[in-house]
């Protein structure tokens, strides 16, 4: 099985590749549900993977997170974009003309978090292509309950593990007692 880091990296790589964009990021709600950290991101600098994005000081994945649907920032939409200065292929500058779309994760009827996938062209994120989004929304919450259920196993399983462990060295420490006798 992958480690579920990479699985996120290579899930943000495949929606970028076909959606065609420079950049996609999946983000974990964190904080009591105040903050937006990455779990995964392509397209963006490293420095976005240890930034934590305050959802009432972005007003775009705010936007985001309040609808259960596609949610698409046009070129001229006057909302400050989280990433600016973040996408790689425009490293350190504002973004000032670009598509950006997203949308948001529930896993077992809770919000979890958000998938943003931006592109520095515009009218790159058309009707059709927010309809693929949509279409594709299941499967990424797929992926990541997939991951989530993951680390839960491997948890129980470690915890288990050591519990056995334990658990045996302490009944041959209380004196176990074995002994051959004679069947009755």
């Amino acid at each position: 099985a992958l480690p579920v880091a990479v699985r996120s990296q290579r899930l943000v790589e495949t929606l970028r590749l076909h959606f065609g964009c420079g950049a996609v990021a999946l983000l974990r709600l964190d904080g009591e549900g105040e903050l937006l950290r990455p779990v995964a991101v392509d397209g963006l600098t490293s420095d976005a993977l240890g930034r934590r994005f305050a959802i009432k000081e972005h007003p775009r994945l705010a936007a985001i997170l309040q609808r259960r649907e596609v949610t698409c920032f046009h070129h001229d939409s006057g909302l400050p974009d989280p990433y600016d200065g973040l996408v790689i292929e425009r490293a350190g500058e504002p973004l000032h003309v670009h598509d950006c779309m997203g949308v948001a994760l529930d896993l077992e009827g809770q919000r979890w978090g958000v998938l943003t996938l931006d592109a520095l062209t515009v009218g790159t994120f058309d009707e059709a292509m927010q309809l693929e989004l949509a279409q594709l929304q299941p499967l990424v919450e797929a992926a990541v309950r997939v991951s989530r259920l993951e680390l839960a196993l491997r948890a129980a399983a470690q915890q288990s593990a050591g519990a056995l462990a334990a658990g045996g060295a302490a009944s041959r420490e209380e004196g176990e007692i074995v002994g051959q006798s004679e069947a009755i």
